[in-house]
């Protein structure tokens, strides 16, 4: 009985040793987790790179429109606009606007008894007869022009002589005084009250061609009729 039981071992281990030399190192694998089951948990996505941040665009200043251009106005000049006429100015049609249209510069703090005055400077241009001084305007109560006054010079009065003499009938009156030139407007009655008076200048310069006479002109309103 022994003997057959020794004989079931050997048989035994003849059959299941080469079987259990082939799986031990299965079983000794099988203690430790296997490589190929034992992976690693699946990573996330991978973070983006930072991309470079974008610099803003560079904006160039907007280019102010430049303004308008103001309209040139014109000025009156300071001296008046140089009348060629003399009609143009020694008249008795003229309205303080039309004064102040004219000269850039007037003088209105000129009152007189019942009488308000507006003066201007006064250059008719740039010939040897043509008059350089202050021309003044004296407007009554109802707004009209009653006496014209210029003091000033010139170079020739004989312009100046014959327009006064054509249009306001001027004449000659002979002075005592010899370097005294006279011309008026006869009156019926009283002196007269319209009167130019010419003087050679104190000094002549034959640099200073214009001022050789002085002027002294008063011209009172026209009777009506």
């Amino acid at each position: 009985m022994q003997r057959l039981l020794l004989l079931a071992l050997a048989l035994g281990f003849t059959l299941l040793g080469p079987m259990a030399a082939f799986r031990a190192p299965d079983w000794l694998s099988g203690s430790k987790p296997s490589a190929a089951l034992t992976t690693a948990a699946p990573a996330g996505p991978a973070p983006a790179a930072p991309q470079p941040k974008a610099s803003p665009p560079v904006l160039e200043p907007a280019k102010e429109a430049a303004p308008p251009a103001s309209p040139v106005l014109v000025q009156p000049a300071l001296e008046g606009f140089p009348s060629f006429d003399l009609a143009e100015v020694f008249r008795f049609d003229i309205s303080p606007g039309w004064i102040m249209s004219r000269w850039s510069r007037v003088s209105a703090g000129l009152g007189m008894l019942q009488l308000q005055g507006y003066r201007v400077p006064l250059v008719t241009g740039t010939a040897e007869n043509d008059l350089a001084g202050s021309l003044t305007y004296y407007y009554n109560s109802a707004q009209q022009v009653q006496r014209i006054t210029f003091s000033g010079t010139t170079g020739d009065s004989r312009k100046l002589v014959q327009f006064l003499m054509g249009r306001y009938r001027f004449a000659r009156r002979v002075a005592n005084d010899p370097s005294l030139f006279i011309y008026e407007i006869p009156e019926p009655q009283g002196p007269p009250k319209s009167l130019l008076e010419i003087r050679p200048a104190r000094l002549l310069r034959a640099d200073l061609p214009y001022q050789r006479f002085e002027i002294e002109l008063s011209i009172e309103r026209p009777q009506q009729g």
